[in-house]
């Protein structure tokens, strides 16, 4: 088998391949993957979760597998073939059940974003065409507000019993009596849901985007995608059935969908859910978590978090020394990391093994700083259009500060090129979706009809085929002299100044036509407090930032420096995957600059 990535030129393009390193099975639908991890899996605990009364409980592969199969069988019952269904709520087993019994016979899934609030339910309810919908306890007063005035939605079906369900509404259902009736109508002979035809290539899945930069689209997705996906991921990453995984990021979104679910299911790993992410820590040990997947925000804090305990302790230098001896033991094939680090990984999670960050630019600094402790991390890339991976670091290549080369089976091109070889990415393969729904002016912006997906993201590929993001295109600042900038570079550095909790940063037009790159920071009164004793003075705060901020640009051209910044306390608006609205964050920018009358100029270094 070839391994790494393949380079041919198409249409004079250089077009790069990711080839696989590990051996995949044959996979033809979501339907397959679960009956096969079944087979192979199905007394061993595949979910783990905790009761009412917080302890930590299961359910194994084979009662997962039933369950879906007498779901969907009371959902065809009910007069739900080929409907959207739709599932809000947050990550839990039942998630998965629900989803299955939908795509594996059922009809097209609809998953929502847990966060959304009650208009924009309703409104995607309406533009998803969704006849029913699976929600958890804690949307009950929402589905009985919408239930007064919807007239599309033919039932409501929690996840739970529980008091809020009006019983005399037979609109309204359980899961638990859906499950129980699919029972017994498959007792009975009933095999219209195990025996559904599955047109793999029909589109199963609609995934409204975050809307970062516009208004959500529904991004239509395959059996065939997903799969493909799957398998091109397992033949890059290793993982087996005695891994753990925490389910943390949001199963709505695709990145936890297809990783987190459906690879996961794949291969056999048990999945445990999380409490929430204050309690990662406490989770990561308790459940024995070998492998999580996470966004840059989470895996930066939970970093920051362990240098600052390892600085509180008195022990940075004898750590720091031990860093120097492990690395010159690594340089002669000596690997000792897990046990000189021992009681730091006791703390961080004892069965820690890999983690990848997606969704948005990680620091490498810390990929590296893990990676000498021993926690492998790897960065990777991808969108829901591509279902969502399209490149990631691997056990066998892994540069910091780049997305990986290609995963296997994915092809990546950089189109129309500048003189560095930067370009907007491009991508085709088995994992590119069918389109966006019912609307096909926006499907015919992105794809192109022999394949390729325009990504609206910017980067270069080297010449090992590794992939560097340097921004969104619609968020690249272009200054003055025609340079470009890209406002992810800016934050991440200005995420390390102490004090500084998060940022943003955008290209300030002046009257003049001049580009001028600023910045809003978020102050962080907690990591002040702890080192100045108490939170400084506005002046003084702006004093200690604009010293920062001369530091920053000493290492940046300087007509690409930061000019003028602000202070807040609010914190940004962002996707539930972390990303930043970069348009809402910059009518915020304008507003505050009108109310109170000031340019960047004038405003600089002031609280808004």
């Amino acid at each position: 088998m070839k391994k790494g990535v393949n380079v041919s030129v198409v249409d004079g393009r250089k077009v790069f391949r990711g080839a696989g390193y590990y051996t995949t099975e044959p996979l033809n639908d979501l339907r397959q993957l679960v009956k096969e991890c079944a087979r192979k899996y199905g007394d061993a605990v595949g979910f783990k979760f905790k009761d009412k009364e917080g302890r930590i409980t299961g359910r194994t592969y084979a009662e997962f597998d039933r369950q879906i199969d007498y779901l969907g069988t009371a959902l065809i019952s009910l007069g739900l073939k080929d409907a959207h269904i739709s599932i809000i709520g947050e990550n839990r087993y039942e998630w998965g059940v629900c989803y299955y019994s939908i795509v594996n016979g059922t009809g097209v899934a609809v998953p929502m974003d847990k966060y959304l609030p009650q208009a924009e339910v309703e409104n995607l309810i309406e533009r998803g065409k969704v006849e029913a919908i699976f929600y958890s306890p804690s949307y009950q007063q929402m589905m009985r507000e919408i239930a007064k005035t919807n007239s599309r939605i033919k039932y409501y079906i929690c996840m739970e019993d529980n008091e809020g369900i009006d019983k005399n509404d037979p609109r309204f259902l359980t899961l638990d009596s859906l499950i129980s009736k699919g029972q017994k109508l498959m007792e009975a002979g009933d095999k219209s849901f195990v025996d559904a035809v599955i047109d793999k290539d029909k589109v199963s899945i609609i995934l409204f985007t975050s809307g970062t930069t516009s208004i959500s689209k529904g991004v239509m997705l395959s059996h065939s995608n997903i799969v493909s996906n799957v398998k091109s991921i397992a033949a890059t990453l290793y993982v087996d059935h005695n891994d753990v995984y925490l389910s943390l990021l949001p199963l709505h979104h695709t990145f936890e969908n297809t990783i987190g679910l459906a690879f996961m299911v794949y291969k056999g790993v048990c999945i445990a859910y999380c409490d929430g992410i204050r309690h990662i820590a406490q989770n990561l040990r308790e459940y024995k978590v070998s492998v999580l997947i996470v966004v840059p925000a989470i895996l930066e804090a939970m970093y920051k978090k362990l240098n600052e305990g390892i600085e509180k302790s008195g022990k940075k230098k004898l750590v720091d020394k031990l860093l120097k001896v492990s690395d010159a033991l690594r340089t002669v094939g000596i690997d000792l990391r897990r046990k000189l680090f021992k009681s730091i990984f006791e703390q961080l999670g004892p069965n820690l093994r890999l983690v990848v960050s997606g969704a948005a630019p990680l620091n490498s600094e810390v990929i590296v700083g893990f990676n000498r402790l021993g926690l492998k991390v790897l960065e990777g890339y991808g969108l829901t259009e591509t279902s969502p991976v399209v490149s990631t670091n691997n056990d066998f290549k892994n540069k910091p500060g780049t997305v990986g080369p290609p995963l296997a089976d994915v092809e990546v091109a950089i189109d129309n090129p500048d003189e560095n070889g930067m370009g907007e990415i491009i991508v085709r393969g088995g994992n590119v979706m069918k389109g966006y729904y019912e609307d096909p002016a926006s499907t015919a912006e992105v794809l192109e009809k022999d394949g390729w997906l325009r990504t609206g993201d910017l980067g270069i590929i080297d010449e090992e085929g590794f992939i560097k993001i340097t921004g969104r295109a619609k968020s690249m600042i272009v200054l003055a002299n025609g340079k470009k900038a890209f406002p992810e570079e800016y934050e991440v550095l200005l995420n390390n100044i102490p004090g500084v909790k998060d940022s943003f940063v955008w290209g300030n037009k002046t009257n003049d036509g001049d580009v001028q790159v600023c910045a809003k920071l978020v102050i962080d009164d907690e990591k002040l407090k702890e080192k100045y004793g108490s939170v400084p003075s506005d002046e003084k705060l702006a004093e200690i930032f604009s010293s920062a901020i001369k530091e920053i640009n000493k290492n940046i051209p300087q007509y690409k420096i930061i000019r003028y910044f602000i202070m807040t306390r609010d914190e940004l608006v962002k996707t539930t995957t972390l990303k930043i609205k970069r348009p809402v964050e910059y009518e915020r920018v304008k507003e505050a600059l009108n109310r109170l009358g000031l340019d960047m100029r004038k405003a600089n270094g002031k609280l808004v």
